[in-house]
């Protein structure tokens, strides 16, 4: 067998005539000697590629992504080799890794300093994977329908806006509003919404003792509060709070995953069971947790991620000095009194007091939205969150991995 030296210089050798064939077999050889070299099948799909050969290049990018999960610009190459060779759906789910691996690659085609090459692959599949997601929004959107077909129409739904993989650049309605994630344009822009629009309100504050006694029965228990910013966030913005308790979080529910310490809420759960909770996957609340401001914390301007839906506060503690602005309206809390707002308005908290402010937050749609478009849209959430989580590096042709043995 020709030795990985031979192999090498025979590339090289072919690569510097642009004799691509040639370079491609020499480094196929190569690559079956040392199998477990990502260099050598990135090599293999680069010289496959300039070839023409961009359904074997693909696979040799896949090689390379299976030795190497975690590099993003091998999920790239392996990403635009695929829409090269026509496998668009795969095509996509490795665009996507690659942008779930490094956040900033797909944009990269907007700087200039980058290589010529890395640029143009970021362009294709920034567009491809937008496109993907346009596609993916709409059919969501007709499955719901079809699902129940004496509903109302969801046009608005069907016109609303995906924000971070929207095709064409996003304009918002007024200027202090800019939701980073999903957005519908045709939702009246509302800073706060009146808890008499809220029915379920009054059953809520109610039950406004029983729950902060839940909290502090569960805190006196050793029940942990950690960090609402995590210690890995990287946006300055959030630097004075990074990985501190200064604003901490007892989540009963996380990203629609109900958390263990949920089981020592019953009350609390079972009053904000009435409200109109937006919900993903199985009936889940996105977003259920206890929020601890202590004293002396500012919580910089920012927006929230959605229009949608609106931010409920239940405040359980709240010693002078504590409130929040949202857009143009300042509001001082009141303890068993809701705040209902729409969080992609930016807005800000703070804690000028001596002691600790703990409210209540969940979601709750936007008033105005009629229960197909709230269907509509918690399909949308739970067919983009399956196809995400659903995403996979794909197989060998024959299934294998490519040092699994023969």
């Amino acid at each position: 067998m020709e030795s990985l030296e031979a192999c090498l210089k025979r590339a090289s050798v072919a690569a510097r005539n642009g004799d691509w064939a040639a370079a491609a077999d020499a480094y196929e050889t190569a690559s079956e000697t040392a199998p477990q070299r990502t260099d050598l099948h990135f090599n293999l799909g680069d010289a496959r590629e300039r070839a023409g050969d961009t359904a074997g290049a693909a696979e040799a990018y896949l090689a390379a992504c299976r030795l190497s999960p975690r590099e993003a610009r091998l999920a790239l190459f392996a990403g635009v080799a695929l829409a090269a060779a026509g496998r668009n759906e795969e095509a996509a789910v490795m665009c996507s890794l690659a942008d779930g691996l490094d956040t900033a690659l797909l944009t990269s085609h907007r700087r200039h300093g980058l290589h010529p090459e890395l640029r143009r692959r970021a362009a294709i599949a920034d567009e491809l994977l937008r496109k993907r997601f346009a596609s993916l929004h709409a059919h969501a959107v007709d499955e719901a329908a079809a699902a129940n077909p004496d509903d109302d129409d969801a046009g608005r739904i069907r016109r609303a806006i995906w924000v971070q993989t929207h095709p064409e650049p996003v304009e918002f309605r007024t200027p202090l509003q800019r939701p980073g994630i999903f957005y519908v344009p045709e939702l009246p822009a509302l800073e706060v919404t009146p808890t008499a629009r809220l029915r379920w309100a009054a059953s809520i504050e109610a039950c406004t003792s029983d729950i902060r006694e839940e909290y502090l029965s569960a805190v006196a228990a050793g029940a942990r509060l950690d960090p609402y910013v995590e210690a890995d966030v990287r946006n300055p913005l959030w630097g004075a709070l990074r990985g501190r308790q200064d604003w901490s979080a007892l989540h009963l529910f996380k990203s629609a995953e109900e958390q263990p310490i949920a089981r020592l809420f019953p009350r609390t759960l079972a009053a904000i069971a009435r409200a109109e909770m937006f919900r993903v996957g199985h009936d889940r609340p996105m977003e259920v947790f206890f929020s601890r401001l202590a004293p002396g914390t500012h919580i910089p301007p920012h927006h929230g991620v959605a229009n949608h839906r609106i931010t409920v506060h239940l405040p359980l503690i709240v010693p002078e000095g504590c409130a929040i602005r949202v857009g143009t309206h300042t509001h001082v809390w009141e303890e068993g009194r809701l705040f209902a707002f729409d969080d992609s308005f930016e807005h800000e908290a703070w804690n000028r007091g001596t002691r600790e402010r703990v409210v209540l937050i969940f979601e709750s749609f936007h008033p105005d939205l009629s229960a197909p478009e709230r269907r509509a849209i918690e399909h949308s959430y739970a067919m983009r969150g399956r196809w995400l989580a659903e995403r996979r590096i794909p197989p060998t042709p024959s299934g294998r991995h490519p040092d699994a043995p023969g």
